[in-house]
């Protein structure tokens, strides 16, 4: 996959986060209204707190933010093969950074609007 020149990024979301308050009402609605089959495991509570939607050319994330309060929570992410270019990079260019947790590849940034966004090197 291509990527841009400096950043690392590559020019395709990976997946889309949907924050949600109640990942049990969340699962059965989406799955619903798209017709898509899901863990009963997970309702349970036996898994983690995103669950993925497989959609024809991405996925959705749903996310409940390990039940912290909705808020400014990035709504995209995506791939990196370098994360620390990838964060030299947005250093570099003056872009606002919210988080870095190198150790999981995960940077957390912001657009001119305040929109956060985040890069995973997987």
């Amino acid at each position: 996959m291509k990527t841009t020149a400096g950043s690392g990024l590559e020019k395709r979301v990976g997946s889309i986060f949907i924050h949600v308050s109640d990942m049990k009402r969340a699962v059965e609605w989406y799955s619903r209204v798209f017709d898509l089959p899901y863990n009963d495991d997970y309702l349970e509570g036996h898994l983690s707190t995103v669950y993925s939607l497989h959609l024809e050319g991405t996925e959705i994330l749903l996310d409940s933010n390990h039940g912290a309060s909705l808020g400014p929570q990035p709504t995209i992410f995506f791939k990196t093969n370098d994360i620390r270019q990838t964060l030299q990079f947005l250093k570099e260019s003056g872009i606002v950074i919210h988080n870095e947790v190198l150790e999981n590849n995960i940077v957390i940034f912001e657009d001119p609007d305040g929109n956060r966004l985040m890069a995973i090197q997987m």
